[in-house]
């Protein structure tokens, strides 16, 4: 019996969540490119390139307009992929792409704005194809996207969404992420409608610190 499932085991309540959560973030990344079977097809896992730029537009085009709402910035724009390309050159974000063939099912990005004060943090944001949803790709994504974050020494990570969001919500859930703010009002959408934006964040240190105190408390049971 592993020492996650030696803590579920002798502790209730909230710490089952908690340990369920750490069980569900995996230590390291994949060893990209990487491959897998979700609903009997073939979906690769690589990170994005400047070669991924008419594919990019591709994908974001055939996305319902809602779930572009709570992204800053109109990926349907080439000039805006240029700019989130740049960005993967200089390092502030990081982007893994699930293929079908060569067309994008998803994606999911590790985004830092390269300022001082807030170089502690990153946004995780996921997008998956409608055609791909409830096959658990959303959920891969995010916790590969996770494990890059942590790799990189992020403290604390965000992710926004608007409240009608619930599969979001309960992807960034079940790895450990809690809402901390509701912003009413917050975005508009193009046809000028007004939407609240959740905001959800994972303090990683925190995090980490109730899994010590779960690993001691469960290894004090045989002493």
């Amino acid at each position: 019996m592993g020492l996650t499932d030696t803590i579920m085991v002798l502790l209730t309540g909230q710490s089952w969540r908690v340990a369920g959560q750490a069980a569900a973030q995996p230590s390291e990344p994949l060893d990209f490119p990487a491959q897998m079977t979700l609903d009997g097809g073939k979906i690769d896992l690589r990170l994005m390139n400047g070669y991924d730029r008419a594919a990019m537009l591709d994908f974001s085009r055939s996305l319902p307009p809602h779930d572009l709402l709570f992204l800053r910035r109109d990926i349907t724009q080439p000039k805006v992929v240029e700019d989130w390309v740049r960005d993967l050159q200089e390092d502030r974000y990081v982007t893994i792409l699930a293929l079908r063939g060569t067309q994008i099912a998803g994606y999911a990005t590790v985004a830092s704005d390269g300022l001082a004060w807030t170089r502690h943090v990153a946004e995780l944001l996921v997008l998956v194809s409608p055609s791909m949803r409830g096959l658990q790709l959303g959920r891969i994504l995010t916790e590969q996207a996770f494990a890059i974050a942590r790799q990189r020494g992020v403290r604390k990570m965000i992710a926004q969404m608007t409240p009608d969001q619930s599969a979001a919500m309960r992807v960034f859930s079940h790895i450990g992420f809690e809402k901390e703010a509701r912003l009413r009002n917050q975005l508009i959408d193009r046809d000028g409608q007004l939407h609240d934006l959740q905001i959800m964040s994972l303090d990683v240190d925190e995090f980490r610190a109730k899994i010590d105190l779960m690993a001691i408390s469960a290894q004090h049971e045989f002493v």
